[in-house]
Parts: C-alpha cells; structure tokens; sequence
C-alpha cells in the first residue's frame, strides 16, 4: 500500500458504464475510492476537483482520445499516475502513450488479476507517507519558484503528492484550493502587482494572457519570485506551509475582518481568502502581508 492510511482515489474514464461498474466491483475491499467519468470533458472537470491517486482512462473516447486527457492530466498533476486501456489499441497509440508518460496498458476486457497488478505498479510511483521513515522527526522542502501563474497547477500537484499524499480526499481537495488561492495571490497581487479589479476586467475582456504578458515584461516585476517551504513536524503532527512573495505586500487585516460580509456577498475580491481560513482556521499573515502560514494537521 506504499505507506498509505487512507484509501487511494481512483478516478476511471470510461464511455461505458458497464466498464465503469465492473472496475468499481472488481475494487471492493482492496483500499480504492472509486469515481467515474464518461467523457473527456467531465473527466478533466472531475479531475481538477477531486485530486485522484491514479487515473485509468480508455483510449477511445468520444470527441476525443485517452492520449488527449493523458496529456492534460501531466500538465496539470504531472505526478498522477495513469493507466491507459483499449480493447484493440494499435500498437503505435499504446507506445505513444507510455512515452507520453502513461504508467501501464491494459488490454480490455482487464481481468480482475490484471487490473490488481496494474493498480499496485502505480500505488509503487506514488510518494510515500513520511510519518513512516525510521527515525525521522522533521522533514523541510523549499521550492523558489517564477512569477508565470501557468506554472501554479503543476507546483501544487507536486506538493500534494510530494507532502500531503496521506490526507484525505476531501481534505487534499480543500488544501489544493486553498494553496491555489494563496499562490495565484503571491504572484499575481504580489509580485505582479495586479489588482483584482484590474484582473476581473481583463478576464471579462479576454485579455487576461495580455495583462500578464505585460507585467511579466516589465523590469522591476520580471525577477521576482515566491518561496514556498513546508515543514512536516512528527511531534506536532502536522505539515506547515509558508509562501512568501517579494511584492508590497496587502493590508490583509481589513480584509480578515470584512470575512462575514465577503462570504455572504458576491464581491470576489477577497472570497477566496475567506474560503482558504474556513477550511484551514490557521492561516494567518505577516505583518507586511506578503508571507502567508498555513497549518494543516495530520489527524
């Protein structure tokens, strides 16, 4: 189980229900939440929300191939592990895939054997638990990262997996939203100096791309970077994680105290904060406002 407490999440893509249903029954007892999806549409949706373990995905599926979700999915959550499966793939697609990253094929129908193999090869490339390494009492990881936002999905996969793969599924999904929050607002607010009002134009423009292209060109902004390091404490039973920009900083104080009005109100500016301390009551500023902790523990 490769040091797993918590049932692995595995997300099945498949056009065909009944596909969908036999690997769901063919999991039952061998420590699996199962979910599924039909299309690749959905999938990518599902996926985004969910955070899974392991993606197995059909090679054909309507309005698209497994090919085109297998590149989405690395570019999102390069550390995901994915089988691919067909009934008659040619043999050119299968090794496309695996070069495209894929973990494993698996020819359909999957025997129950197969697909048992297939799913404890991906469990062996997923990040272990480091509650248990002998003798390990405090592990730090410190990433200094640019200020391209593009890059903000593939970095938390990375440290979900990397440092949080032992959480739950609903709680990995809060710490995902809640990480993708404080860095879209390290860089973006931070060290691009972008202003809400001044991204919700642009996005409603359409030329959100353009407005970041600028601020990436400009001298003063280009260099900036943001810190990001985690502390995984034994004794205190929990994972700390700090981000750190080079920007002004914000007068996050009036923000924290307008929390009531921003999640009963529609004004965005601010809501994703609020949503980020409901879930992790922690959080908590430094006094310039450009370093955020976030306290997530292991119980």
């Amino acid at each position: 189980m490769n040091g797993l407490t918590t049932s692995d999440h595995l997300l099945v893509i498949d056009p065909c229900l009944d596909t969908q249903a036999r690997i769901a029954e063919q999991l039952q007892g061998r420590g699996f939440s199962v979910v599924a999806a039909s299309d690749p549409t959905t999938a990518l949706s599902t996926i985004d929300m969910t955070a899974p373990d392991i993606v197995i995905t059909e090679l054909f599926l309507p309005d698209a191939t497994g090919l085109t979700v297998l590149s989405e999915l690395k570019a999102r959550h390069e550390l995901c592990p994915v089988i691919v499966m067909a009934k008659d793939a040619p043999e050119p697609m299968i090794l496309q895939a695996l070069r495209m990253g894929a973990a494993d094929y698996l020819h359909k129908p999957v025997t129950e054997e197969e697909l048992a193999e297939a799913l404890q090869r991906a469990r062996n490339l997923l990040p272990g638990n480091l509650a248990d390494l002998p003798g390990l009492c405090r592990a730090d990881y410190q990433l200094t990262v640019d200020s391209d936002p593009t890059h903000i999905p593939a970095m938390i996969s990375w440290l979900i997996k990397t440092t949080a793969s032992t959480l739950s599924p609903l709680r990995r999904l809060h710490l995902r939203g809640a990480l993708q929050e404080l860095l879209f607002n390290a860089i973006e607010h931070g060290n691009l100096e972008i202003v809400c009002e001044d991204k919700q134009e642009a996005l409603a423009e359409g030329r959100y791309e353009q407005l970041l292209v600028r601020r990436l060109t400009q001298a003063k902004l280009r260099d900036r970077r943001v810190l990001i390091h985690v502390a995984y404490d034994k004794d205190a039973h929990s994972l700390v994680y700090r981000i750190t920009d080079e920007g002004k900083g914000f007068k996050w104080r009036s923000l924290m105290m307008r929390s009531n009005e921003i999640s009963e109100s529609e004004d965005v500016n601010g809501r994703g904060i609020f949503l980020a301390q409901s879930f992790f009551p922690s959080l908590a500023y430094n006094e310039r406002g450009n370093e955020v902790t976030l306290t997530v523990p292991l119980d």
